[in-house]
């Protein structure tokens, strides 16, 4: 297992493994991103968690008979490494052809242990492993977050006349009026888009956000400023730990909520969520119980 990203596969041309091999995880340090954004690691200003949904999970029974499963993966933002997603993706390729367990029940016990303990003694930190089939129950978080789309807040004359021209994050796009009425807010936006800082891919996600503040908020300025991550270069985690750090530092939140539910690429997506307090972190996400409904991407 490795953390330097010259000895990890990242943008190298791989062959296929398809046997058991742990040291094709790679981690990263949170504290790389969290440095630059002032973010202290030792006095995080949320709690929160990363959700992975892994579509292409699949082994083998004794007697060879294939399973194929979907896996979520939950750990905590507390976690000093994160989880490489190429890695994540070699790595459960090389169950493929491995087999375990006299029957299905058996081998999924036994391959989520594995995992469970690879990807903990990987990260430092205790995960949490789940397997679902078909037939488990699926569901949608944040569904109401749906109606509360981001555009409709933004008059129409308003939006036409809008400009953007920041593609780069910019924190001084963020408008609001200080007031003396709590208010509570809460939206939904699809124009996330930012990019792999290693292949640099385009990586597209949907934001959910709950805040509670005194400070009345245009919303013109929340679009402009989710716009301007579309040329950034952050892993998903990082970009959702921004937009927390910029909300609060702007708005001073009695209570805040960030999530970000990225479009599945290289069969995983990942959808961090951080909070200010753990009753805002939504429980459908975070349940071992239910599969992740797709949402609209």
């Amino acid at each position: 297992m490795v953390s330097d990203l010259n000895d990890s596969f990242l943008g190298k041309k791989l062959p296929i493994v398809e046997n058991y091999d742990p040291f094709l995880l790679f981690k990263i340090p949170r504290s790389i991103n969290r440095e630059k954004y002032n973010i202290s690691s030792e006095n995080l200003p949320f709690v929160g968690a990363d959700v992975w949904n892994c579509y292409e999970v699949s082994f083998l029974t004794k007697n060879g008979l294939p399973i194929s499963r979907v896996m979520k993966l939950i750990y905590s933002a507390n976690s000093i490494y994160l989880v490489e997603s190429k890695s994540l993706k070699l790595y459960l390729n090389s169950f493929n052809m491995e087999k375990f367990g006299e029957t299905v029940e058996e081998s999924e016990e036994m391959v989520t242990e594995r995992i469970k303990n690879d990807l903990s003694n990987l990260i430092g930190e205790e995960v949490t492993i789940a397997l679902f089939s078909a037939k488990d129950k699926a569901v949608k978080p944040f569904s109401a977050f749906y109606s509360y789309d981001l555009l409709q807040f933004i008059p129409s004359e308003k939006l036409a006349n809008l400009h953007f021209d920041c593609f780069n994050e910019n924190p001084n796009l963020l408008r609001s009026q200080l007031t003396e009425t709590i208010q509570e807010y809460v939206f939904y936006s699809d124009v996330l888009r930012s990019n792999c800082p290693v292949t640099h891919q385009p990586d597209w996600g949907d934001v959910f956000v709950k805040m509670t503040t005194k400070h009345e908020i245009d919303f013109s300025s929340i679009l402009q400023y989710l716009v301007s991550f579309r040329k950034e270069a952050h892993f998903h985690e990082e970009i959702v730990e921004i937009i927390y750090k910029r909300f609060l530092e702007h708005f001073q939140p009695e209570k805040l909520m960030v999530c970000a539910m990225y479009t599945r690429r290289g069969g995983i997506d990942i959808n961090p969520i951080r909070a200010s307090e753990n009753s805002l972190l939504n429980e459908d996400l975070l349940s071992t119980q239910y599969r992740i409904e797709r949402n609209f991407r």
